[in-house]
């Protein structure tokens, strides 16, 4: 289905109140919520001057709690309502279509060119039937109001925007819910799919305004969008954290109390949330942090657990988690420009296998194996989970046969070293700890890991972690190491 099939999908969603009704989980359709807002009446009358919301004539079926939020101008203030009680009764809404991130910066540096503008109050111009209002109440003093435009903290609602957003730019660039990129890979492009976008959203009657102090509609090579700064202009398009972002983060007072040991769970959320942004951007793999992350998942276990998350709780961050921080503070503190592209490929493909009992890794170039390893996992690795030892296996053939600069393909039959390679990062503290040796030594030859699944029937390395012996290989390759 195209974007606009996916967009079309959802739209019911604000204009049929029956197709509203079936999003219900059965029977909870008529709601009955009733949760007062704090001090919302003092923007009754703002809130009905610009048409976001209209007294309720009659008691809506969830009148829940709403509250504002300062936007980042500092003048402005975004109204958020606390839809809990409507998205429990609903079925969860289908995916937003929104890019990776990784693949978001990809496509980005795949062009040379761009025009930024974001949405004016974007969800404010989604507007709602009158006949699904009510399904929006705000709780208040004195009269319920009802709101007539889609609403920020509804789950379906970002899945509608970024839905809209793909229309809007098919063809033309990229959308992050109401940031859209308008992409060219000469000036004339550029400026060519600028004019078409201008023109669907006259059409469309989307109002947009650009970003910071740019002009609307100007092209640039060098711009800011959704916390990357972009340098289309290099010689190899590059990007790097927002430089602003990478100050406040760096020296933010949550990050001051997570590193002096006690520090809130919500500050430590708030800094951890930050750390996974920047790695992500950075291309830093999030392994080499594994005590940080062991230390964030047990926090999080402990606040789903809990009857009632206490977020303003003092909890105490080891020692090695702070150190680990502190290293990927100094990162994002240099703040290094990460070049974009592919790396040509080494010309090889990397197998690694691993039994309950033993490993073995193949390198194979122009259709035949010219170099291997294997060996027996003892002490501790000889009792790990299967997923270790395969974890382990990828890290010796790695280490031991990987030494050309480049993009190399690996295969391996385990998906949860395949996703975790992928991504830079596993669950496990044990299998981060080797993931980080292994990439370590990738980061030192110029090395681009390729991870890649195949069925266990079609992994080449794995006789030899089952008895038999590695083939004889050509003598300048398996003697030069």
């Amino acid at each position: 289905m195209d974007g606009v099939g996916r967009f079309r999908e959802v739209l019911p969603m604000l204009m049929d109140p029956v197709a509203f009704a079936e999003a219900f989980v059965s029977g909870d359709a008529a709601g009955g919520c009733r949760v007062p807002s704090r001090g919302m009446e003092r923007h009754r009358a703002t809130l009905r001057s610009c048409g976001v919301a209209s007294d309720a004539r009659s008691r809506p079926a969830f009148a829940m709690k709403a509250f504002t939020t300062p936007k980042k101008d500092g003048r402005t203030a975004r109204l958020v309502l606390d839809a809990r009680p409507l998205n429990d009764a609903m079925r969860r809404p289908p995916s937003m279509d929104l890019p990776r991130l990784r693949d978001f910066i990809a496509e980005v540096e795949r062009h040379r060119f761009a025009m930024q503008c974001d949405g004016v109050s974007y969800f404010y111009q989604f507007p709602v039937d009158a006949s699904i209002s009510r399904y929006f109440g705000i709780g208040m003093k004195g009269c319920d109001m009802l709101l007539n435009v889609l609403c920020m903290g509804w789950s379906w609602a970002p899945c509608i925007a970024q839905r809209a957003s793909n229309v809007l730019v098919r063809d033309l660039g990229l959308a992050w819910v109401d940031n859209f990129l308008v992409l060219g890979g000469t000036l004339d492009e550029a400026e060519r799919n600028v004019a078409v976008f201008r023109k669907r959203a006259q059409a469309a009657r989307v109002e947009v305004r650009a970003e910071g102090d740019d002009a609307l509609w100007q092209v640039r090579s060098r711009f800011v969008c959704v916390g990357v700064e972009f340098d289309l202009a290099a010689e190899t398009q590059r990007h790097r954290l927002d430089p602003a972002w990478a100050e406040r983060w760096v020296g933010g007072s949550g990050m001051t109390a997570v590193l002096s040991g006690r520090a809130t769970a919500r500050q430590f959320a708030e800094v951890f949330g930050g750390a996974v942004w920047a790695t992500d951007i950075l291309a830093v793999p999030r392994c080499h942090f594994a005590a940080l992350l062991s230390f964030a998942g047990r926090l999080g276990g402990r606040m789903v657990d809990a009857a009632a998350p206490v977020w303003d709780e003092v909890v105490d961050v080891p020692p090695s988690a702070r150190r680990e921080l502190g290293a990927l503070r100094k990162i994002v503190r240099e703040n290094p420009w990460v070049v974009g592209g592919v790396p040509e490929d080494t010309g090889s493909v990397l197998w690694t296998d691993a039994s309950s009992r033993a490993w073995a890794a193949l390198l194979e170039a122009e259709g035949r194996f010219v170099d291997g390893r294997q060996g027996v996992f003892a002490g501790p690795d000889a009792d790990a989970h299967i997923n270790l030892k395969e974890m382990l296996a990828f890290a010796e053939g790695v280490v031991r046969l990987c030494w050309a600069p480049g993009a190399q393909r690996c295969r391996i039959d385990n998906a949860a070293v395949v996703g975790a390679v992928a991504k830079g990062s596993s669950s496990s503290y044990a299998a981060n700890r080797v993931l980080s040796r292994s990439l370590r030594v990738a980061e030192r030859r110029r090395i681009v890991l390729c991870p890649g699944w195949v069925p266990s029937g079609e992994q080449q390395a794995d006789p030899y972690t089952r008895g038999a012996s590695l083939p004889r290989f050509p003598a300048p390759l398996s003697a030069s190491r």
